[in-house]
C-alpha cells in the first residue's frame, strides 16, 4: 500500500489539498449522465467509468456517494459538488479504478428518515421506512451488479456526507450482505439497526457538530466495534458539521481503508 499512499499524497497537493469541488469547476462530460426508473418515479444520477471498462478479463468495484441536503435537485449537477474531485484526476483514475455513482436526491425526498429538532440537530428514527429515493438508489446498483463481467461484486462500496451519511448506514442496515464497506461523514443510525451487520463502517464526526450529537455517534461507535469488523469512529476536535468532510477526505487513509475491503 505504500505506492498508493504516495500516489494519493501526491493527488492530494495537486488539488490543493481542498476537496471541496465547485460545481462550475468540474468537468462534467467524465460523469455520464443518467436517469433510472423504477414504479413511476424517476432519479437522476452521473457515472464515471475507469480506464480499461468492457475489456474483457476486467472487473472493477463499484461506488456510490450519496450527497448533502443541500445538493438535492433536478439538475443532475449539484450532487459532484463534494466528492467527485477524487476520480476527476488521471491519478485517481488509474491507482483507485472503480465505477462511481453519484445520484441526485430530489428536493422533495432525502436518503434516508429523520427528525430535525428545535435547535437544529438530528434525532433518528428506531425503525424508518426506506425512503423511495434510496429505494431506487438499490435498484441502480442491482442493474450495475448483474454486468458480473464488468462488476466485482465482492467490492460494493459506499461514501455518503451529511443526509447522505445518513443514507449510507440505512442502506448498509437494510442489506449487509451486499456492500464490503462503508464511510459516513456528518451521519448517524440508531446503533440497534447495526448490531451484528458484519460490513466494515467509519464513521467520522466533529466533536462541535451542533446538527449530530457526538454522543449519538459515540454510541454507534460502541456497537460498530462491537461487530469486530475493523470499523470505527473518528472524532475531529474543534470541528463543527460541514468541516468535517474536508477533514476527512483530506486524510490519505479514507480511501486507502474503503478499497482494500473485500466482502466475504
Amino acid at each position: 500500500m505504500v505506492k498508493f499512499r504516495i500516489v494519493l499524497v501526491a493527488l492530494l497537493a495537486t488539488l490543493g489539498v481542498n476537496l471541496y469541488a465547485q460545481t462550475e469547476d468540474i468537468i462534467p462530460e467524465k460523469y455520464y449522465g443518467r436517469e433510472y426508473r423504477y414504479q413511476g418515479e424517476r432519479l437522476q444520477y452521473r457515472v464515471m467509468y475507469p480506464k480499461g471498462y468492457g475489456v474483457e478479463g476486467l472487473r472493477f468495484p463499484l461506488l456510490i456517494f450519496l450527497h448533502g441536503e443541500e445538493e438535492r435537485g433536478d439538475d443532475n449537477l449539484m450532487q459532484l459538488k463534494y466528492g467527485s474531485a477524487l476520480y476527476m484526476s488521471e491519478l485517481a483514475r488509474n491507482y483507485q479504478s472503480a465505477v462511481v455513482i453519484m445520484p441526485q436526491c430530489p428536493e422533495d425526498d432525502s436518503w434516508a428518515i429523520y427528525d430535525r429538532m428545535a435547535d437544529g440537530s438530528i434525532v433518528v428514527r428506531e425503525n424508518p421506512e426506506q425512503t423511495t429515493s434510496c429505494k431506487i438508489v438499490e435498484q441502480i446498483i442491482q442493474f450495475y451488479l448483474k454486468k458480473q463481467d464488468k462488476i466485482d461484486i465482492s467490492r460494493v462500496y459506499l461514501v455518503g456526507k451529511d443526509m447522505g451519511a445518513f443514507g449510507v448506514l440505512d442502506l448498509v442496515a437494510r442489506n449487509p450482505k451486499l456492500y464490503a464497506g462503508c464511510c459516513a461523514v456528518s451521519g448517524y443510525i440508531d446503533p440497534v439497526r447495526m448490531k451484528k451487520k458484519k460490513v466494515p463502517c467509519r464513521v467520522f464526526n466533529g466533536v462541535e457538530d451542533p446538527i449530530v450529537p457526538i454522543q449519538s455517534v459515540r454510541e454507534l461507535g460502541v456497537v460498530l466495534k462491537a461487530n469486530g469488523n475493523d470499523s470505527d469512529v473518528i472524532e475531529y476536535q474543534d470541528t463543527k458539521h460541514d468541516d468535517a468532510w474536508e477533514m476527512a477526505t483530506s486524510s490519505t487513509d479514507l480511501m486507502d481503508w474503503l478499497f482494500e475491503k473485500v466482502k466475504k
